[in-house]
């Protein structure tokens, strides 16, 4: 039986991490055509060329592009609007973190965190409605926020506030667009360990280690012991949720958040 994502187009942003190609496989695999936009040039190119491998000519783009800039997303979206012809999805994945204590953050990771985690969302939402609403088309936005949008984390204040104003964001669009046929919803994921470039950064995997009182080497078993089915979360675990809503069979389902977190954090 044909997906029901067969031959739509969907972009993703932070399309290089592990959540995004995670994200990507899976909507390639289901016979979608991926764009993909990400800051990080060389992991961008070769995961478009793994999946130009996988599914051939045609299957996906890649550009590189920063959410926080408006004249680099609107470019995004022309493009994809000019290979492919359409656009049914939007992915907003991209997003940035950090561990710091309310008093040592400063100016630029505030600014950089809510550009990007917050206004970057709000930029690539408008400019998929735009294009959805010019063509008609009854799509689907996604966004990843994070179990932290639902509970808070010490030294991680600006990192969960930008979370949950994703999910208010994602409500209210859902609200705003279900006249027109467009739905939003929302996943939120514990950490994802697996082939994530944020984990290579030794400020934050430190940072986490010291927060919890224990050594890099236990942060795996720390995430996986404190959730209630004592597991990890890994890339494919979130995109498995994301084809689901993104799929026909959840065609009456918006304004949703969705827990994969092995069970952390509940929604209220």
């Amino acid at each position: 039986m044909e997906s029901s994502l067969a031959g739509q187009v969907a972009l993703i942003t932070g399309g290089a991490g592990a959540i995004g190609r995670a994200l990507g496989k899976g909507l390639a695999e289901a016979g979608a055509r991926v764009a993909l936009i990400d800051v990080d040039r060389d992991r961008l190119e070769q995961f478009y060329q793994e999946l130009l491998s996988a599914h051939g000519p045609g299957s996906a783009m890649a550009t590189v592009a920063d959410v926080r800039d408006t004249a680099e997303v609107e470019r995004a979206f022309d493009l994809t609007l000019r290979t492919f012809g359409r656009l049914d999805i939007l992915v907003n994945n991209a997003a940035v973190t950090q561990v710091r204590t309310i008093d040592a953050l400063s100016d630029k990771e505030l600014d950089v965190t809510i550009d990007t985690n917050l206004k970057g969302y709000f930029k690539c939402a408008r400019a998929a409605v735009r294009l959805m609403k010019e063509s008609g088309t009854k799509g689907s936005l996604l966004f990843i926020s994070s179990k932290n949008g639902l509970v808070g984390a010490a030294e991680k204040s600006l990192y969960c506030a930008t979370k949950g104003g994703e999910l208010t964001m994602a409500r209210s669009l859902a609200r705003e667009l279900g006249r027109f046929g467009i739905r939003v919803n929302t996943i939120c994921p514990d950490a994802v360990l697996e082939g994530s470039g944020l984990w290579e950064d030794d400020d934050y995997r430190l940072g986490t280690a010291k927060r919890y009182s224990i050594s890099e080497d236990e942060i795996p078993d720390y995430y996986k012991e404190r959730c209630a089915l004592k597991t990890n979360i890994n890339p494919d675990d979130v995109a498995n949720a994301a084809l689901f809503l993104l799929s026909d069979k959840a065609a009456k389902i918006t304004g949703a958040i969705l827990t994969v977190d092995g069970g952390v954090a509940y929604v209220r």
